[in-house]
């Protein structure tokens, strides 16, 4: 439920488990805002992860900067270090580009209360920044519709992802991850190089974080309960 009690007795223990699912905020490339390369660079900086995770996810979801877990063996931790949280280079990229009185709309899935919350939750962090964010909150068939359509800026969308770390579906032409304009040859054959040779993550993340298009959120986890013995 969006809301929950956690209980606990000397008989019981709380486990997390990593459950693969990522969210992340992708762009649209018709975006007037985010057409720019500065603004979507920065976005990434102006996502207060942690603040996500323990407000709204209680704790079983673990902040990431890159498309991958960070316990997941084909994380690039020297190219993570990188990116720290900075909302001042999203209020100036927003500032030197002049679009503070452009109206951004972020797309969520209304069905899912978490990601629901989440999402107004990052829509005030980016007003903060000195856009003016505003919620398209829509049913499951209406959100699907609205991204298809291209009914957005920004969405924030949840997937599960594989262990071998496969984005193609991101960045293929016909991928099914593909909204917005999501998708780019070149990061298509980085991501299946990437599957042949696992040595080539590094170039394929540093591509998807120079591009901006898709900015990383978090993993979630499930909430696993045993009793002692």
């Amino acid at each position: 439920s969006v809301t929950y009690a956690d209980f606990h007795s000397s008989s019981e223990e709380l486990w997390s488990y990593e459950s693969g699912v990522f969210l992340y905020l992708a762009t649209n490339s018709k975006s007037t805002v985010f057409a720019n390369e500065a603004i979507r660079q920065a976005l990434t900086s102006a996502i207060d992860r942690s603040a996500l995770c323990s407000q709204y996810y209680r704790g079983f979801a673990t902040p990431t900067v890159l498309p991958v877990s960070p316990s997941s063996p084909l994380y690039q931790s020297t190219l993570a270090s990188k990116i720290t949280y900075d909302p001042n280079k999203l209020t100036e990229a927003v500032a030197a580009a002049e679009l503070s009185s452009n109206a951004v709309v972020l797309l969520v899935n209304a069905s899912d209360g978490i990601r629901l919350r989440a999402a107004r939750a990052i829509a005030a962090q980016l007003n903060q920044c000195g856009l003016k964010v505003t919620t398209s909150e829509l049913q499951d068939s209406a959100y699907r519709t609205a991204l298809k359509n291209g009914k957005f800026d920004l969405h924030l969308g949840q997937t599960k992802l594989s262990a071998n770390g496969d984005l193609t579906a991101f960045f293929a032409t016909k991928g099914s991850l593909n909204y917005g304009g999501l998708g780019d040859p070149l990061k298509y054959n980085l991501a299946i190089d990437a599957l042949a040779n696992a040595g080539n993550y590094y170039t394929l993340y540093q591509q998807i974080l120079s591009g901006g298009q898709l900015c990383p959120i978090l993993m979630r986890s499930y909430a696993v309960y045993s009793r002692r013995g």
